[in-house]
């Protein structure tokens, strides 16, 4: 079994058990949707890679671009491989005609960054050339990066872990409703990021205080700072959603909250590689924001939408209806499976 250190876990409002003095988020009875639809991670998100230098775009696609700059491309130090998310990239030309730039791009050739090195946040391949003016060398070279991180910060719900609840007919302390710790999505995830790293270190943290009372006076934002100084994460998931008030989304600002609450996570202090996921349950107006603002931001966003009422996911096995709309061992799996794919 995965060793994973837990610094607060609360079960959720509907339930009496409670392992913390946080108590846990409230979670609704059911899954009300039945729409299907594809599981696929949100295309275009990414997190926003910090440069030492100066970062601007190429000249606009109106002003034509001529290949008349015979150089080489500039190469990468080190040339791709598996690193960990902040090591530093350097771009290294062997001819600059004089007033010439470097620049890389991190999304293949959609937009372009000017900069002789960069934070590696994100994997995949970076390409690089070399431009003056309007004028971009007709050489680029690419190099693939994988990332590996050495210490993950979950924030969640039941739905990352709940402890033993007998009068709802639940026995483990892990994800409800997976069947035993190493089938929910967290030890899933772990396992594999371990495979690049076998000491990661994972740290649970409950935000259900954030998905009940955010935009209220009683909610400070306060309430990660401890775990954040003391963890100093590379990586934080952000796997909340399914105890929001959908009809208090407009009304208590949770666009703002939610965006002071990832600016909150992703300047701590360290780089850090930011993930959010929406809902598995039906919650429109909060999924919607969460789409929104992780987009906007640039970190990663992984869209669950597709489990939202598809019974498959979830442990209808349970006779309790709050434990039965938690998801199985499949609907586990699903979530660790879309989640690897904005992190591999």
């Amino acid at each position: 079994m995965l060793a994973i250190l837990l610094l607060v876990i609360g079960c959720t409002k509907d339930y009496p058990a409670v392992v913390s003095n946080k108590q846990a988020p409230p979670e609704p009875s059911g899954v009300t949707s039945t729409t299907a639809c594809s599981c696929t991670t949100s295309p275009g998100s990414s997190t926003t890679v910090t440069s030492p230098v100066s970062i601007t775009t190429s000249p606009p696609a109106t002003v034509p671009q001529i290949d008349t700059l015979k150089v080489p491309a500039p190469l990468f130090s080190p040339d791709g491989g598996t690193f960990h998310i902040r090591t530093q990239v350097r771009l290294t030309a062997d001819a600059l005609p004089l007033g010439a730039v470097i620049e890389y791009s991190l999304d293949n050739g959609a937009t372009w960054q000017t900069g002789s090195q960069f934070t590696l946040i994100t994997g995949g391949t970076v390409l690089s050339r070399i431009r003056s003016g309007n004028k971009v060398s007709l050489s680029r070279s690419s190099a693939v990066f994988n990332l590996y991180f050495e210490r993950m910060l979950v924030i969640g719900n039941s739905i990352m872990n709940h402890g033993p609840a007998p009068d709802l007919g639940w026995f483990n302390n892990n994800g409800m409703a997976a069947s035993a710790p190493e089938k929910d999505f967290v030890h899933l995830l772990t396992g594999r990021l371990r495979a690049f790293y076998p000491t990661m270190t994972v740290t649970l943290q409950s935000g259900g205080n954030f998905e009940r009372q955010f935009g209220t006076t009683d909610y400070s934002f306060d309430e990660f700072k401890e775990s954040l100084q003391q963890v100093q994460p590379d990586l934080i998931l952000v796997r909340l959603g399914e105890n929001i008030d959908d009809s208090q989304v407009p009304k208590r600002g949770f666009e703002t909250q939610l965006s002071q609450l990832l600016d909150g996570l992703a300047n701590y202090g360290q780089p850090v590689r930011v993930v959010c996921t929406t809902s598995v349950w039906q919650q429109p107006q909060a999924d919607a924001i969460i789409r929104k603002v992780t987009t906007e931001k640039g970190h990663a966003l992984v869209d669950l939408s597709c489990m939202v009422g598809q019974s498959q996911y979830f442990a209808s096995q349970y006779t309790n209806l709050g434990v039965a709309a938690h998801p199985n061992d499949t609907g586990m799996q699903r979530i660790a499976d879309l989640i690897w794919e904005k992190l591999k």
